[in-house]
């Protein structure tokens, strides 16, 4: 039996372990399929399709039989198009740290741009929409929580123009859940109100550079940036104001000022929902003054067109953009008009090409059809998916109301198909930046940084504009399918909606989906019970089973927190090292030890994000795991990283061991056959009186240790290195009344590491934390007991000298001092229903936190 020896470091003592690598399995129990419970695994479902034959060119399977919705369609381009865009999703969830929880991120690696934790609010509402139709809640409310509680924009400033508060109520249509979204409404004023900085007094609309408005290069720029402010002339001409041609002039731009009147409408209807008559009232009065002041400025009569207006000078810039196709997306500019100028671009001289539509009218001077220039964002015709997800909603609006005789669902479901093979790269699924809109190939694709871009919606055109899904707060499922007409069959299966699992079955003869006993027809079911059948695949609109009570139940659910994951690493604690670590050129290696917690995984080759101890000179590597503070646990999970099916070196490990800080194995699989290549791998510990002479343990459940330490030795297969994506612990979420400083957000970067630092000097100390000038520290998801809002006393435990602001969902504000002698103080303080932020800003001194506590 061969028999290696190595040495490990375990603390301040040398370990020697002796790995047989050929022993018999001793594990008589298995590591579970997932690190926590599905949120809605109490829910029943139907069986129609085989789930797994939908996903087979997909890594880490489970995260998608888990969370997704599966569709059947005739259409495999769309249906192929479908599973690679949640497959987007998942690489772009980022568990940002524990309490704050998820959030999504829009490049798949971090930018200096972006805001607090990555995010970027240009792209969060296409976030938010996409992912409420995945089955775990937490991925979007925590999003939602961060922008409407964690200062996103109130902590770097504002940035980029969207419509977060729209998304946020549209988000409540396909959950049901009016408690969270009502939860929500003191942080949709506070962050709408940011935003009174760009509005003109004179003519009360908003304004933003094309360039903040997500969209450099626009029209706007040209008109503004040639020879003494004039127009360009000739691209390349060394008089043009090359910086006002990229960013743009501030402008009054009608999507922009449509996405305000559109979040003042949701902040009104949100209000009625809390029974707030006089808020009600005046965030209604607000979105139809601005509307009418939008009318007198940004539409243009002639062109019976929305259009740019430069701010200042009121330079109209008259040219058709795609920008005005979106006002009609959120109920703006809804009149016969209206509509008659949006019919008026759809032809293939104006904005209709193979892989478009083109985001400026090819008539208009300024339309490049190919790229001037290497920079990656260019808005002078370029087919941009952002764009054309949000032109779809309005075609799709059209279609559905039967009011134009232009845009048909024919013409819709053509628009559809375009933007689905706008999806391809090479014959797959692919979405990058931007589209050429002639040719089939990507235009804004920059290696590691442009794939898998996640800043448009797919999957919810896919269910609410193509199949028709008509989302609301009313307990109803409406049904106004725009699919064609020769569509003989499709399915949906798993669908969250209200805190039910939704199936739709179409199958006209009966006997397509002939493993599954169905009528033919349209059949709809509620958690596996059949609630409605109807012969023909025509508009429907039916009442579900009492729902108020599942949609409760799905959001009390336990919460769980990944302990582990850290926004600043390599930075502060928790830290992850590695005995070795693979560097190609032999200097800075792009697979540092810290990307293990960074909370970002996905399992591509390019873009890499990942550890491996390729090369190492030793057929087995230890990583080593510092926390904040001695955590109760019972198990690990790890993403392992294998890339042999791809011609590559990296496989999964043969064996593992865990240790804590005394040299106690906690867990030991030798060989480790349970182990699932670029999938969520999570380890047990057991209760075993096996030794560090690496046998197998026995997984069991309920087996926790409490430590500070982990290390973690990973033994390579012969001829093979081992890589890992992500190492994750995770724990039940903390209920209070108690949390520990040292788990909080202590400073983070704005924008990554090529951004700013912003609070940062913190030092945990003593069991608490210590504040030092400008520092801040950040508890998340802080609850009464019962969840419910209202006035509380908050008591800061601590100590030292110094002076704190303590915030309160960037909302409110108290102030405490410490002068080394009363450790404890006490302030009142107003709580939101659910998960609250606790921001404790340094103002003087050097005051010490221990926790926090709720009285």
């Amino acid at each position: 039996m061969p028999r290696f020896v190595f040495k490990m470091q375990l603390g301040q003592r040398k370990l020697l372990v002796l790995i047989a690598f050929v022993l018999p399995h001793l594990c008589s129990g298995q590591d579970p399929v997932r690190p926590y419970p599905l949120p809605d695994e109490y829910l029943s479902t139907t069986s129609i399709l085989d789930h797994q034959s939908y996903i087979s060119s997909l890594d880490d399977k489970q995260w998608y039989l888990d969370n997704i919705p599966f569709v059947d369609l005739p259409d495999k381009n769309i249906q192929d198009v479908y599973y690679y865009r949640t497959s987007v999703l998942k690489r772009h969830l980022k568990y940002s740290h524990g309490g704050h929880g998820w959030l999504f991120t829009e490049f798949i690696h971090p930018v200096s741009w972006a805001s607090k934790l990555q995010t970027i609010p240009d792209s969060a509402a296409h976030q938010i929409l996409e992912g409420r139709w995945l089955r775990d809640p937490d991925y979007t409310k925590d999003l939602i929580d961060l922008y409407m509680r964690a200062g996103i924009e109130a902590l770097g400033g504002i940035s980029y123009t969207h419509y977060i508060h729209r998304a946020i109520l549209e988000h409540a249509w396909a959950t049901g859940d009016t408690d969270f979204l009502v939860t929500q409404l003191p942080g949709m004023i506070e962050t709408f109100n940011l935003w009174n900085a760009t509005q003109n007094n004179g003519t009360g609309l908003y304004h933003r550079t094309p360039l903040s408005d997500a969209q450099e290069y626009s029209l706007p720029g040209y008109w503004t940036g040639g020879p003494n402010g004039g127009k360009v002339d000739v691209w390349n001409a060394f008089g043009n104001d090359f910086n006002t041609i990229w960013l743009g002039p501030e402008t009054y731009r009608p999507n922009f000022n449509a996405y305000m009147v559109a979040n003042a409408r949701a902040i009104a209807e949100v209000s009625q929902l809390a029974n707030q008559t006089s808020l009600t009232q005046q965030w209604s009065d607000r979105a139809d003054t601005l509307y009418g002041q939008m009318r007198d400025v940004l539409w243009d009569e002639d062109m019976k067109f929305w259009i740019d207006v430069v701010e200042g000078t009121n330079l109209r810039v008259e040219g058709r953009q795609l920008i005005g196709y979106f006002p009609f997306r959120f109920e703006v500019g809804t009149d016969a008009d209206s509509i008659m100028g949006l019919e008026a671009g759809l032809t293939p001289e104006a904005f209709l090409t193979e892989f478009g539509p083109t985001t400026l009218d090819q008539a208009d001077p300024y339309y490049t059809e190919f790229k001037n220039t290497t920079y990656c964002c260019i808005w002078q015709g370029q087919s941009w998916p952002f764009s054309t997800s949000v032109y779809l909603g309005t075609l799709a609006r059209l279609a559905r109301e039967n009011v134009s005789t232009v845009v048909t669902p024919d013409l819709f479901q053509q628009a559809f198909e375009a933007y689905t093979m706008t999806n391809y790269k090479d014959g797959v699924p692919y979405v990058a930046e931007s589209h050429y809109p002639t040719i089939d190939e990507w235009s804004g694709d920059t290696s590691n940084h442009s794939e898998n871009y996640l800043h448009s919606t797919y999957i919810d055109n896919l269910f609410t504009n193509f199949i028709g899904i008509i989302p609301s707060l009313d307990n109803r499922l409406e049904l106004r399918p725009l699919v064609p007409s020769d569509w003989t069959y499709f399915a949906i299966e798993n669908l969250p909606y209200h805190g039910q699992l939704i199936s739709i079955l179409w199958d006209q003869s009966g006997s397509h989906f002939s493993n599954f006993t169905h009528s033919p027809g349209l059949s709809i079911y509620s958690s596996s019970t059949l609630i409605h059948n109807q012969p023909t695949l025509t508009p429907l609109n039916v009442t579900l089973p009492s729902n108020s009570t599942s949609i409760s139940t799905l959001s009390s659910q336990p919460r769980f927190v990944n302990i582990l994951s850290n926004p600043n690493a390599p930075w502060g604690l928790p830290n992850i090292s590695a005995d070795y670590t693979f560097s190609s050129n032999g200097d800075l290696s792009p697979y540092e030890a810290w990307k293990m917690i960074d909370g970002l995984l996905w399992y591509d080759t390019t873009p890499d994000n990942r550890w491996t101890n390729n090369q190492s000179t030793t057929p087995f590597n230890t990583i080593s795991i510092n926390l904040p503070r001695a955590r109760k646990f019972d198990s690990v999970s790890l993403a392992i990283f294998a890339d042999t099916d791809r011609g590559g070196v990296i496989a999964c490990p043969s064996a593992i061991m865990i240790h804590d800080r005394n040299g106690t194995l906690l867990a030991s699989r030798n060989p480790w056959d349970g182990c699932v290549p670029n999938a969520l791998n999570t380890v047990l510990f057991g209760n075993s009186n096996a030794s560090s002479m690496g046998n197998s343990t026995t997984p069991q459940t309920g087996i926790e240790v409490e430590t500070d330490f982990l290390s973690i030795t990973l033994v390579n297969q012969i001829h093979y290195a081992v890589a890992v994506s992500e190492v994750q612990i995770w724990v039940p979420a903390t209920t209070g009344p108690r949390y520990e400083a040292e788990d909080g957000l202590l400073g983070t970067f704005i924008g990554g590491f090529e951004g700013k630092k912003s609070g940062l000097n913190c030092t945990i100390q003593d069991g608490g934390v210590l504040l030092g000038n400008g520092a801040w520290a950040e508890i998340a998801d802080v609850r009464t007991s019962e969840s419910s809002g209202g006035a509380r006393n908050l008591t800061i435990v601590g100590g030292g000298n110094g002076i704190l602001d303590v915030q309160m969902n960037f909302l409110t504000k108290s102030t405490v001092g410490f002068d080394g002698v009363n450790v404890n103080k006490t302030v009142e303080v107003e709580f939101l229903a659910g998960g609250n932020v606790v921001t404790m800003f340094w103002v003087d001194g050097k005051p010490w936190v221990d926790a926090i506590v709720i009285e």
